[in-house]
């Protein structure tokens, strides 16, 4: 992915987006500064380039007061899809590809639970 290593804390905030019950979290981390970190570490990336558009227009999605919620699920499975192609990508160490799994499915989770930041 980026020419530097991914940061571990992405993958840790993200999947601390749902709790144990398969809910939202209530102490989740400001998910645009979540979305802006991804999109820190995967810029400029050939192999991320869909996923970096989608993220930005989830990340715009996120800014407005009324966030489309059927576009918020869209953008979601769409992230969690891309995430899986590249996680299927060769070169990839098994620890990278078991944690982009990972995300993927938590990106699936989170568009089942329709997250919307209300400001």
């Amino acid at each position: 992915m980026a020419s530097h290593a991914l940061d571990q804390r992405l993958f840790e905030q993200t999947a601390s987006l749902i709790d144990e019950n398969n809910a939202i979290s209530r102490s989740s981390p400001n998910r645009v500064e979540l979305i802006d970190g991804w999109l820190e570490v995967i810029e400029g990336n050939e192999r991320t380039k869909q996923i970096e558009g989608k993220l930005k227009e989830l990340r715009d999605q996120l800014k407005l007061n009324q966030p489309d919620p059927d576009r918020v699920q869209e953008l979601l499975f769409s992230l969690a899809e891309y995430t899986s192609q590249v996680a299927q990508g060769s070169g990839m160490q098994e620890q990278t590809v078991n944690q982009l799994e990972n995300l993927a499915m938590t990106l699936r989770m989170l568009a089942g639970l329709q997250v919307i930041d209300h400001k």
